[in-house]
This record gives C-alpha cells, sequence and structure tokens, in this order.
C-alpha cells in the first residue's frame, strides 16, 4: 500500500504541516514497512522527513514518536512535528537532523575516526539514565512482546525460519525463553544501532534517527545490530576496532546468537 506523498492528497494535518513546502516524491524507505519522504521548505529549505506505515509487522509509528518525545533533550533525535493516525494509516513527519548517513561513503574518508566515533556515540546512549522510559527491551520484556505478536498472528514461519530456528513460532520463542541470558545492565538501547541510523556532520555524530525499537534492556540488543552493520557498511576488519573502542576486547557468541534470534519476535 503506497500512499501518494503529494502535500494535497495527504490528510489535513499533515497537509498543513506541509504547507509550502516541496517533495521529489521518491521514497527513500530502507527495511522498514514504512514509505520515507524528504520534503524541502520553500522558504527556508530546511527539510523535513514523512513516514507513512499501514498497518504491518513493524513497529508502529506511534512507538518511534514516544522514543523521540522521550529521547528528545537527552541526545540529538528528530522534533515531532506532528503524528496523526487515520483509516489505520500512521503518518509521523519531524525534523531533519543535519549531516548524512553514516553508512554514506563520503563519511569513509577515516574509517578509524567513524568507529570511534560510532563507539563512542554508543556510550552516550547507553549511559541515559533509564528511570521512567516506557518500553521494556529487556529479556522478560522481549518474550512477553514477542508472544503478544505471535497471538496477534504478526509473527510467521519464515520470520523464524529466516533466523535459523525450528518448530513454530510458539515453539522457537518457547526455546529462546528457555536460553534466556541474565540480565547486563540494564542501559537505554537504541535497538537498531546500525550506521544508516547515525549521522553524521562535519566528522562528528549530529544525532540518532529510526528509534522504532529503542527501549530499556542488554548492550547486547544493540551489539548486534552494530556488528553487522559495521561489517557490511565497513569491513570485518573493523568490527574488532569498532567494540576496542567502545572498551569490549571480547563478545558472548551465545548472547549474540540469542539476540539475533529474539529480533524474529521483535
Amino acid at each position: 500500500m503506497k500512499i501518494e506523498p503529494s502535500v494535497q492528497a495527504l490528510p489535513g494535518p499533515i497537509a498543513q504541516a506541509l504547507k509550502d513546502t516541496s517533495t521529489d516524491g521518491l521514497s527513500i524507505k530502507t527495511d522498514s514497512a514504512s514509505e520515507v519522504y524528504r520534503y524541502v521548505s520553500d522558504a527556508t529549505g530546511r527539510g523535513s522527513y514523512l513516514k507513512i506505515q499501514p498497518p504491518s509487522w513493524s513497529p508502529p509509528l506511534s512507538r518511534e514518536r514516544d522514543a523521540m518525545g522521550w529521547f528528545y533533550g537527552k541526545v540529538t533525535v528528530p522534533e515531532i512535528i506532528v503524528y496523526h493516525r487515520e483509516n489505520d494509516v500512521e503518518y509521523l513527519l519531524t525534523t531533519a537532523i543535519p549531516g548524512q548517513s553514516s553508512e554514506n561513503e563520503s563519511c569513509h574518508a577515516n574509517k578509524q575516526h567513524l568507529v570511534e566515533q560510532l563507539a563512542d556515540a554508543l556510550h552516550t546512549i547507553h549511559n541515559i539514565p533509564t528511570t521512567a522510559c516506557p518500553i521494556d527491551k529487556t529479556p522478560d520484556g522481549l518474550i512477553a512482546h514477542g508472544r503478544a505478536r505471535i497471538e496477534a498472528g504478526i509473527i510467521t514461519q519464515k520470520m523464524v525460519e529466516d533466523e535459523g530456528m525450528a518448530g513454530s513460532p510458539t515453539e522457537a520463542l518457547d526455546g529462546l525463553a528457555e536460553k534466556a541470558h541474565e540480565l547486563e545492565g540494564p542501559v537505554m538501547t537504541h535497538g537498531d544501532y546500525c550506521l544508516p541510523n547515525i549521522m553524521i556532520e562535519n566528522d562528528q555524530v549530529s544525532g540518532f534517527i529510526d528509534l522504532g525499537y529503542f527501549g530499556v534492556g542488554d548492550p547486547y540488543r544493540d551489539y548486534i545490530a552494530a556488528q553487522y552493520s559495521v561489517r557490511r557498511n565497513l569491513g570485518e576488519e573493523w568490527v574488532a576496532s569498532f567494540f576496542n573502542a567502545y572498551g569490549l576486547k571480547s563478545l558472548d557468541e551465545q548472547k549474540l546468537r540469542w539476540y539475533r534470534q529474539i529480533q524474529a519476535f521483535d
């Protein structure tokens, strides 16, 4: 289901907020279920982003809205302009963060500096006090959330098989529940700490985007995403450099596997 991004075709509150802006109409979505469009103010040239998401397997945009509201003022995240839901379709319009995604090749001239920046930024997130955070991403919270998504019919057999698990979704989740590891932390976690979601300006981290998976949990939630993305975007040889910069000399492979697999239910 693709929504026409022209301002005139959007619901009233969104259209009003986007008055006197322009867009090329091209979706820049990644792996999420949302269509994403960039708009530019005709008067100031300032950018904004609109996410449009019908009912799907992805976290609802209301969760990302709540995450941005909670993170705002603690670290640099987009500012919410307006959130709207109509006919089971969600719309989330936010400001743009200065800079460009760190997956961009132009950010890779000095990879050692980049991984140090990424590691330091992850420390910043993990050091945010967890007091009053509304989202539970501890092992118990993830398992309970997974059971709710199974009951809602969101988790498919293919999702389970794609993560190398056998049996039905319920059987696979039961197996993970039996192998749940003791929580480290808890800390604030981004939940999808990969290079496309970390912005860079003037060789420094300028902010974070795509916060739909955030919550209080084990830092391994972010380690798995960082490991995968550094390997994919920078090369295998930079994975150790990233974790050395973060201050980790070794990783628990069983915990990494557990957190990769529980992602199928999140």
